[in-house]
């Protein structure tokens, strides 16, 4: 242990001696500690929801989306298909969509439809909330799934039909002619969401035909896993360039962007009780150099240099710093690991998607929040021992 250690350790024994030195030491302490714990236990709980979200959008959109680049269809899908299982996505859905024009005839209403194919055992969910019932339907009619809101629009229920227009055209004797087909909507569907605003549904060789694909995919979904998805990504880039491949951080890019920003700017917010904190160490060592200007001066004349006096109060205001925020990091992670295993904050299940308030923190928010505090316990120290580095030696020893 070096000279400075034990003097500074030898000052900070004997200011409990003085019970306003002790004071401030003791709020300096606490002011970390509770800045820390703070820190912690809010960064905690914004990584708590942030990773509900997250699972959220993961398992509300592909870990993997190919569309196609400079074309409608994607070329090689079987290919792509197959080194996607090989690779470990368990769930590889080719699919056709577009936007079409959807017409009730009858009522002479229309507006645009998207529309998206399905396979066999993968239809939409029917809405229960539809009262409809199909009213005559042959087996072999093309049939039409709509979501409530879309058949609403155009005063349409379940057993009535609606007409198709694909935004493609083929020649005839007379010219041009718009594609059309007419279905019979066999099954009122839930509406889609935000992220998958569909309007109807067809099987996917209706949805070939209607679009002119050839028999193509306009888009594959892949379901794996998550953690997985960018090197997946990767290798199928690699190897089919043709395509766009995309990984359901960038689907949701704009949310994901959201949630780093908001961290961020929570991170940096709470930063700033450290800050205040950290302002109550400059004052408890300024009052601490004060009361040791004699013996700064003694220290001198027996041969000390500005550098030993300097690391010498350094280290005692890294002494304070360092066991205030050891305090935090114990209040504040027994904290969040208690309330997150025992469910100390509960919600209203009928009105949030989660019955209770997660509280999870990694490795890399530990260490920035203590980088944080040690390197502003560093800064508020510097400049009292800067000072006391350059007291006259005469003039301390005189005030003894």
């Amino acid at each position: 242990m070096s000279i400075e250690s034990k003097i500074a350790r030898r000052y900070l024994w004997a200011a409990r001696k003085q019970a306003h030195t002790a004071f401030l030491s003791l709020i300096s302490m606490l002011g970390l500690a509770i800045g820390v714990a703070a820190m912690l236990i809010s960064i905690a709980l914004l990584s708590g929801m942030q990773g509900q979200i997250k699972q959220r959008l993961i398992q509300s959109s592909p870990q993997i989306l190919v569309e196609p680049a400079g074309r409608n269809t994607i070329e090689h899908a079987e290919e792509i298909v197959a080194q996607a299982k090989a690779l470990g996505m368990r769930d590889v859905r080719p699919f056709v969509s577009g936007i079409a024009w959807g017409a009730n005839e009858s009522a002479e209403l229309g507006r645009p439809m998207r529309v998206r194919s399905f396979t066999p055992g993968r239809e939409p969910q029917t809405d229960r909330a539809a009262t409809g019932k199909p009213r005559e339907w042959n087996g072999d009619e093309p049939q039409i799934f709509v979501t409530r809101g879309y058949a609403a629009s155009l005063s349409l229920d379940a057993g009535d039909l609606i007409r198709v227009v694909a935004p493609r055209t083929r020649l005839t004797p007379f010219g041009p002619v718009p594609v059309m087909k007419v279905y019979r909507i066999t099954r009122i569907v839930l509406p889609g969401t935000e992220e998958n605003p569909i309007d109807a549904w067809l099987d996917l060789g209706e949805a070939t035909n209607l679009f002119g694909t050839g028999g193509l995919p306009t888009a594959i979904e892949m379901y794996g896993p998550a953690d997985r998805a960018e090197d997946i990504q990767a290798a199928l880039a690699a190897k089919f360039p043709g395509g766009q491949f995309k990984t359901w951080k960038e689907i949701n890019r704009p949310l994901v962007l959201a949630l780093r920003l908001e961290k961020i700017v929570m991170f940096a917010t709470i930063s700033l009780i450290i800050f205040v904190a950290a302002l109550n160490l400059v004052s408890s060592l300024s009052m601490l150099i004060l009361e040791k200007r004699p013996s700064v001066g003694v220290l001198r004349t027996l041969g000390a240099t500005e550098k030993n006096i300097r690391t010498l109060f350094m280290q005692l205001g890294m002494s304070i710093g360092i066991v205030g925020t050891l305090l935090g990091n114990v209040i504040g992670l027994g904290v969040a690991a208690a309330a997150n295993r025992w469910h100390l904050v509960p919600l209203p299940a009928d009105m949030y998607f989660i019955s209770y308030l997660p509280f999870t923190l990694d490795v890399q928010d530990i260490v920035g929040v203590n980088v944080v505090a040690i390197f502003l316990s560093v800064i508020a120290t510097w400049y009292p021992s800067r000072v006391a580095a350059r007291l006259d030696p005469i003039a301390a020893i005189r005030e003894e």
